[in-house]
């Protein structure tokens, strides 16, 4: 099967690490994919692991969306090379691929990957045209999550939205000596007890009311430290209230980090503190590392956190954080009983054999009742 993935840009994002993941399992489906993206832009790693699991990407930039000369080129090569599917990932790319798909009369899969907030960085006319071109065009329409269909469910009318959960790799735990050694080059002391975030450093994520709970919470267990992993426009000022409430010296902010993996095999605790999400990647792969998960009640975490693998808190109120993180921090035996079972869920409902196996079943689907 020959199928055609656009995406908007090769950005750092949830969407593109998505894509490199694809890349990585696609041929254990006998899927042979090829990558487009929009923009000529480009995370390094990114790139580099869609390429190095031997899938092309080839560039299609241009300056605007209304740019006809690229949606031709684009068409040129759908044309040339006989693809059977296109699956899209991200607005500009559900438009361009919709309009390029109906006129080659290739089927489209268009993808949704948030609740809809990130439309707001749009011009009214661009989400109105990826609302028709979902609606009129797509054969049909994809969402990596519970929550993010029915939040868009209103916008296509009787169109129906269908899931399939994002997948995750099955991380191998590390060796004793190996984490011991990583807790230590993190927060300095193998000993602490190590709290983890991982996203981007914007106001959705909370990482104020989160720094307000684990203020709380050191206050009670000084050996706790919190580890945000990241990057983004509120860097500096989650570090400066760090600094504010007195805790800069248990709080590391590491930035960008590409082991990602081997931090959440370190840590103890994973937390999410956001505001809204769709289906957070970093969830996932926090269940897979075998963490017990505090989260907000947004988005697909209640759905995918149960009172056995973490405990669920409503967000913007740091005071029920903390209390959640404390009720893990005291019981050390209930907070690694979560874990085992965070793992064993993860394993069964979320891996990438599960996920390609299901996401292969939708693509043939749509090869013999393309309509939806």
């Amino acid at each position: 099967m020959r199928i055609v993935i656009v995406i908007d840009s090769l950005k750092m994002g949830g969407a593109q690490k998505l894509i490199a993941t694809f890349a990585s399992v696609a041929s254990t489906q006998q899927i042979n994919p090829v990558v487009i993206s929009l923009h000529s832009e480009f995370d390094a790693s990114i790139l580099d692991s869609i390429r190095l699991s031997g899938v092309p990407v080839m560039m299609f930039p241009a300056k605007s969306l209304f740019d006809f000369r690229r949606l031709w080129r684009f068409i040129s090569f759908l044309r040339k090379e006989k693809y059977d599917l296109i699956h899209t990932h991200l607005t500009y790319a559900n438009i361009l691929g919709c309009l390029a798909g109906y006129y080659v009369r290739i089927p489209v899969i268009a993808t949704l990957h948030s609740t809809g907030h990130d439309q707001r960085q749009f011009p009214f006319y661009v989400a109105l045209l990826e609302k028709l071109s979902l609606r009129y065009l797509a054969q049909r329409i994809l969402a990596v999550g519970y929550s993010i269909a029915e939040a868009h469910q209103n916008r296509f009318g009787r169109r129906i939205v269908d899931v399939i959960p994002n997948g995750v790799p099955v991380s191998i735990p590390l060796e004793l000596e190996m984490r011991q050694q990583l807790r230590h080059e993190i927060s300095g002391n193998e000993s602490h007890l190590l709290i983890v975030s991982v996203g981007r450093f914007v106001q959705a994520k909370g990482y104020e009311d989160l720094l307000e709970a684990f203020f709380t919470l050191h206050q009670q267990h000084p050996r706790t430290v919190l580890i945000l992993v990241g990057t983004g426009r509120l860097f500096d000022r989650i570090k400066d209230k760090a600094s504010k409430l007195g805790i800069e010296d248990s709080v590391f902010c590491l930035g960008q980090r590409n082991d990602i993996p081997q931090i959440l095999s370190a840590s103890d605790i994973y937390v999410s503190s956001s505001h809204r999400e769709g289906l957070p990647l970093a969830v996932l792969e926090a269940m897979m590392a075998g963490l017990p998960v505090v989260g907000t009640a947004v988005g697909d975490i209640p759905r995918i956190v149960s009172a056995e693998i973490g405990v669920i808190v409503p967000p913007h109120e740091p005071a029920r954080l903390a209390d959640a993180l404390d009720t893990l921090v005291s019981f050390p035996e209930k907070m690694r009983t979560m874990g085992k079972a965070a793992r064993s869920h993860a394993v069964k409902e979320y891996s990438l054999i599960v996920w390609m196996g299901r996401l292969a079943a939708f693509y043939n689907e749509v090869l013999i009742s393309p309509k939806g």
